[in-house]
Formats: structure tokens, C-alpha cells, sequence
């Protein structure tokens, strides 16, 4: 312990752990631009890559929502598939509008248009959901966007004339590129591209004045009011920006960078609740950390679809393999439920919450808060005793 401590204070005295946190978060960056690079790698790593990095804007943005602002929602995938699947209407029959007489055909929207268009009637749903329910607290919240998920996935499912039903819908490539190896790198870098923009403009308003407000609202909204926040304004917002994000992402991914076609399978409640898991297991309150405990889990969960172990002492099976090659299936969920358990029973802030404090040395603003809080006790206890 002690050695550990020498460690701490001579890289905080010579480099800074702030800084030495950037560099360690530049190198990652590095590792990621690298990665696709690599000719080793196979187009099925890049896939997983990619999904990754889906699952990180999905989780990160949920944690602004209900981390930050403390709103507790299951809508995520369900805005997430409003995103894709109007961008995969929009450009099937494009937009009718039967009581003025307007229609504008499918050829007049490119791709780009669609996921626009997407993204903002995700946005939109927000903001009349928002402006419903955000006025009450959030319990409301959690179960009204639980019970419009199933609605709108059974809608896509039954739909099945126009929706495409169990078989999904296909969404408009957004690449047009013939050679699977160069569009594969391709759709890894706008997806990869797309997790920092989000990450930065979540970071920004999580770090910008509304971010104060969106913290504090969280803590006691009533406190908030009172001290001149506009409690549901706010709660619109940051509803209303979270779901642009997953519309966009869902938008995105589907029209064909990790997959050709949404279906409903993909909106189901298990998926939101794996998203919140990932949230949790990496840090609600921490857009990085939510970010990196998506990525991570995603990462070794489809890393643990097949195990591999080793006989010992030269043993062989009786087909002559040295190994045993155990298909995990749906086991690997179950030690995922134990990270989960062990993550809220010990470590409520998250496995990378040490990690993240250390780097951006929050941990010593803490120290010296309580340090300075026990101070200022012992200042009210020797003051009381002289009145004495």
C-alpha cells in the first residue's frame, strides 16, 4: 500500500493524473483508427466492433437521461426503432400527406435525407410523450415508456403489410460500396465516428449549465423549482435530445452498417434491459463509463459464445482433441447477472467508477472536501465548548 501511494503522489507531483488520463484515452482513440487497419482481423471482429460502439451511444445516452437527469425511461429501443423504421418507410413510399393533397416520392429522398427525417420524427414522439408525462414524477415515466415500447413493437410486428412484420424492413444503404472488405472499414469508422460526436455533445450539455440544472433536478427537483429551474422544460429537453441520439443511431446502424434491415426482435424489453445493464455495470453517472461498460460487455459477451478449455496432464476426449469447446448459449446472460449483481451490491457507481475517478482525479477533490468538512467540524466543536 504504501509503495502504491509513493506511485500516486510522484505521478501526480510529475505528470498529472489528468493528463496522464488524456494519454491513456488518446491511445485508445489510437487503438480503435488502428484496428480495422489490421489485416489480421476478420470482418466478423470488425462487426462486433460495431455493434460495440451502437450500444455505447444507446447506454451512454441513457445515462445522461436517467444517471444525470435522473428520468427513468424504457424507450430507448423504442425510439431507437422509430428512428429506423421511418427512415426505412420514408424511403420505401416516401411521405403522403392525403388531406393537402402533397406527396413527395421515395426517389426524392437520398439516404442521408432519410435518417434525418428519422431522427427527427424520433425526436418529435419525444417531445409529445415529454410534454405528456414529465410533469409528473418519474415513476410515470418508466412505466408509461415500458408499455409504449411493447405497444409500438407489437405494431411493427402485426403491421406485417406494411411494416414487413417478423421478417423486418429494410432501410436505404447508406454506403455504396461493392467490395465487403473496404465497406466493412468504411461503416466501422462512421460508426466509430458517430460514438464521439454523440460523446461530445452529450458531454457538453451534461457539462454546460443545463447539466447543473438536469443534476440538480435529479437530486430534488423540488429544491430546483424553488431556486428558479423550470423542472419540466428541462426534463423535456434532455427526453427530447436523448431520443434524437438513439433515433439517429438506430437510423444509422441499420441502413446496413450493422445490419440490412430493423426488426421487431429488436425492440423488445430484454434489449432495453441489457442496455441499462450496460449502463450500470460501467457508471449511470459517467457518459464515458456507461460508454466503455457497453462496449466491454458487448465485447466479452460475444466473446463467451464459445468457450475453450484445455485438458490437463496430456488428457484427450475421446475424439482425440485436447480441449473441450463448450457452446455457453444463453449461460453466458447468467454470469453477465452475476457481474450485474456484484457491480450493484459493492460497486453502485460502476466497475469503471475507481478507474474514471483515479485519472480525472476527482478521488483527491473528495479527499479534500471531507477533509475540509472534518475541519470545519472540529472548528464548530471547539467553538461550542468555549461558549460552554
Amino acid at each position: 500500500m504504501a509503495i502504491l501511494n509513493r506511485i500516486e503522489s510522484a505521478i501526480d507531483e510529475s505528470i498529472g493524473r489528468r493528463r496522464l488520463g488524456y494519454a491513456l484515452l488518446g491511445l485508445i482513440i489510437l487503438f480503435f483508427l488502428w484496428f480495422p487497419n489490421d489485416a489480421s482481423q476478420s470482418n466478423y471482429a470488425k462487426t462486433v466492433f460495431i455493434s460495440g460502439f451502437f450500444y455505447a451511444i444507446m447506454s451512454s445516452s441513457w445515462a445522461l437521461l436517467a444517471g444525470i437527469a435522473g428520468q427513468f425511461s424504457f424507450g430507448h429501443m423504442a425510439f431507437m426503432g422509430i428512428g429506423a423504421y421511418v427512415a426505412g418507410l420514408v424511403a420505401r413510399d416516401g411521405i403522403v400527406f392525403a388531406s393537402l393533397g402533397i406527396g413527395i416520392t421515395a426517389e426524392s429522398f437520398s439516404a442521408i435525407g432519410t435518417i434525418i427525417i428519422g431522427t427527427l420524427i424520433a425526436g418529435l414522439v419525444g417531445l409529445v410523450i415529454g410534454w405528456l408525462l414529465l410533469r409528473l414524477r418519474s415513476a410515470y415515466l418508466a412505466l408509461f415508456t415500458i408499455a409504449f415500447s411493447e405497444l409500438f413493437r407489437i405494431m411493427m410486428l402485426t403491421e406485417y403489410d406494411y411494416t414487413g412484420g417478423s421478417n423486418g424492413l429494410s432501410l436505404r444503404p447508406l454506403l455504396q460500396i461493392a467490395d465487403i472488405d473496404a465497406a466493412r472499414q468504411v461503416e466501422y469508422y462512421l460508426m466509430f465516428a458517430l460514438l464521439i460526436v454523440c460523446l461530445l455533445a452529450m458531454y457538453w450539455v451534461a457539462n454546460s449549465p443545463i447539466g447543473l440544472f438536469l443534476r440538480a433536478m435529479r437530486e430534488d427537483e423540488d429544491a430546483a423549482s424553488a431556486l428558479g429551474v423550470n423542472v419540466v422544460r428541462y426534463k423535456i429537453l434532455v427526453f427530447v435530445f436523448t431520443s434524437m441520439i438513439v433515433g439517429l443511431a438506430g437510423a444509422i446502424f441499420y441502413s446496413d452498417v450493422g445490419s440490412e434491415r430493423i426488426i421487431p426482435e429488436q425492440l423488445e424489453v430484454l434489449q432495453m434491459s441489457l442496455i441499462i445493464a450496460y449502463a450500470v455495470i460501467g457508471g449511470m453517472e459517467s457518459l464515458i463509463g456507461a460508454a466503455a461498460g457497453a462496449f466491454i460487455s458487448r465485447y466479452l459477451l460475444e466473446a463467451m459464445r464459445e468457450v475453450v478449455i484445455s485438458l490437463p496432464l496430456g488428457l484427450t476426449l475421446p475424439d482425440g482433441s485436447d480441449a473441450f469447446v463448450w457452446e455457453t448459449g444463453a449461460w453466458r446472460f447468467a454470469v453477465f447477472g452475476v457481474v450485474m449483481v456484484f457491480t450493484l451490491r459493492y460497486m453502485r457507481n460502476g466497475l469503471l467508477y475507481p478507474i474514471i475517478t483515479w485519472f480525472s482525479g476527482r478521488d483527491l477533490a473528495m479527499q479534500e472536501t471531507v477533509a475540509k468538512r472534518d475541519d470545519d467540524d472540529d472548528l464548530d466543536e471547539q467553538a461550542g465548548a468555549s461558549d460552554e
